[in-house]
């Protein structure tokens, strides 16, 4: 991993784009990232990343998500890789799964930085797993490591934000569902560098639309920004 410190990384509003990319890229303009989600996509994946591409100078995010991490891709793991490495021409980061079997084979073939990300949408690791997870994820050539995990108790954010808090290097960290809903649009003010929003569809438990995050900004007095 990127050990050059999280300061290093201004946190972001990612704009995550679906079923509607094209459509919903200039809504998606008010965010300062965009995530395409190649598995969601209508139309040839490659064909709406290069058009996006052509559309913003915003940093693109590339990410293919397999069905066992909450994705839509249908094909081999193999093609999956392969479609993720093509986009890479088109991004500015890719995001891969921690848990990929051909993670590694990606890594060496792409010249972008990596999110390398962690899902856990049935349960909550208790913070010594979640370290270990963030330590095997800094094994990794990760520029970002990103852990989304399901709280089953309102204390268990409390344990999201105190990995957050003493982690060194830039982490994004999710608490999906309703119980971890207000959290994911809070974490970037204890230091998440990453909080994702939808436009039109939302692609995960809990996730929070890019006018609601904004509206948050705004009632919390925070700069532009910051969240």
């Amino acid at each position: 991993m990127n050990m050059e410190g999280r300061m290093e990384f201004k946190p972001r509003i990612v704009a995550v784009l679906g079923k509607n990319a094209l459509r919903d890229v200039p809504r998606a303009l008010e965010a300062d990232m965009m995530e395409v989600r190649l598995d969601r996509v209508e139309g040839d994946p490659l064909e709406v990343m290069r058009s996006i591409r052509g559309a913003t100078s915003l940093p693109l995010i590339a990410t293919n998500r397999c069905r066992a991490e909450g994705g839509l891709f249908k094909g081999t793991e193999r093609e999956r890789i392969d479609l993720l490495c093509q986009a890479s021409e088109y991004a500015d980061f890719v995001d891969i799964e921690l848990r990929a079997d051909l993670k590694n084979k990606l890594l060496e073939r792409i010249d972008k930085p990596a999110i390398v990300s962690y899902h856990d949408f049935a349960r909550m690791p208790g913070l010594e797993e979640l370290r270990s997870i963030l330590r095997e994820i800094s094994e990794t050539r990760a520029s970002i490591a990103k852990i989304a995990v399901t709280p089953r108790r309102l204390k268990d954010n409390l344990t999201l934000l105190e990995l957050l808090l003493k982690a060194n290097t830039p982490l994004c960290v999710i608490p999906m569902g309703k119980l971890g809903q207000h959290v994911r649009a809070i974490a970037s003010i204890y230091g998440s560098v990453l909080t994702y929003g939808y436009i039109s569809e939302a692609t995960a438990p809990g996730q929070t639309s890019i006018s609601e995050l904004k509206q948050l900004q705004t009632l919390l007095g925070l700069p532009s920004g910051i969240l």
